[in-house]
């Protein structure tokens, strides 16, 4: 690896198919072929990553999921691409099959119980193995688990020491823990199997978690301006983005959702601003930038940036997404 990796900037493709604000943004595992969208217009669109034909960058999506009657805030793909899951201001964890399409939603989790949310849901991940869970986290304070194998409708279990409202989920891959982010400025590893809970306090609400592939680091964005790196171990800060000596760059974050992520083998963060419509990169080591990208020609909010791995034996390059709240999403490789 070079002492710094560049911020990835070659336009791949542009996805302008959704008529609001883009909250949410799942690439398909493993390969990443296809790109999940979730829009205040309350409509999931899936479409193709990288176009089948570059000379129509702006085909429309292959496939489009309606059911929402609000918002949609978060989406989660399973391991073998044959399901997601999303979530939004119904307050139900809405269960898809991929390929029954619009109106294909074979669970909605939470609506026949009153063991349910009861208020809107801002984040969802699978856990557990195969994928026979599902946490959604709301602003009720709760984490709910879902068992998606049986038809029991209420929840397999409830954590409830947040405070505050729960702002995202991440699941480590050993499968028997779950990381959740509160707007009380927490960070809570559970450790399900040992029934434990730990939590690390950070210096505001927290709206973003993204966790290294080892799970041993965390990337905590806070509405305090700063995103850090975090070790899990001993719950100490290793890097903070931008460093303090890069206060002028710009990036802001004091009272929008802004989900952050790790890109290019976990050497970069990247980040939309409630300040512009770029997305900026910071070098994990060094913590300082890497330059911008303009993702909304318009300068509106880019909230969600997802990054999908390069795989050298499959012959495709690294790509990130960026979802901004003009309804346009934008694809960009490392060229």
């Amino acid at each position: 690896m070079s002492k710094t990796a560049k911020l990835p900037s070659s336009p791949v493709n542009t996805l302008s198919s959704h008529t609001g604000p883009i909250n949410a943004i799942a690439f398909s595992s493993q390969t990443g072929t296809y790109i999940l969208t979730g829009s205040s217009d309350r409509q999931i669109h899936l479409s193709r990553t990288e176009p089948a034909d570059p000379d129509k960058p702006s085909a429309g999506p292959i496939q489009k999921y309606v059911a929402h009657g609000y918002p949609i805030l978060d989406i989660t793909v399973s391991q073998d691409n044959q399901t997601f899951a999303s979530v939004g201001g119904d307050r139900s964890v809405f269960l898809w099959d991929v390929a029954s399409g619009a109106e294909g939603t074979t669970r909605r989790f939470g609506s026949n119980t009153n063991q349910g949310h009861s208020s809107r849901i801002n984040c969802v991940a699978f856990a557990g193995d195969s994928d026979s869970v599902i946490a959604s986290g709301s602003d009720d304070t709760s984490v709910r688990l879902w068992d998606v194998k049986s038809r029991d409708a209420k929840p397999l279990m409830i954590l409830e020491e947040a405070k505050d409202g729960i702002s995202s989920i991440v699941v480590p891959g050993n499968g028997y823990e779950l990381v959740a982010g509160s707007v009380d400025g927490r960070v809570r590893s559970y450790d399900i199997r040992m029934g434990r809970v730990t939590a690390d306090v950070m210096p505001g609400p927290v709206t973003s978690l993204d966790i290294s592939r080892d799970a041993k680091t965390i990337l905590v964005g806070c509405l305090d301006g700063r995103i850090r790196m975090m070790d899990r171990a001993d719950g100490t800060c290793l890097r903070a983005f931008p460093a303090p000596e890069d206060d002028a760059e710009g990036y802001k974050n004091t009272s929008l959702r802004l989900k952050s992520c790790l890109a290019i083998n976990e050497s970069l963060v990247l980040s939309g601003s409630e300040g512009d419509g770029n997305v900026r990169g910071w070098d994990v080591l060094s913590g300082r930038s890497v330059g911008t990208v303009r993702v909304s020609p318009s300068g509106k909010v880019v909230s969600v940036v997802k990054w999908r791995e390069g795989s050298q034996a499959q012959g495709r390059q690294g790509v990130w997404a960026g979802g901004s709240a003009d309804g346009l999403v934008k694809v960009y490789s490392t060229g």
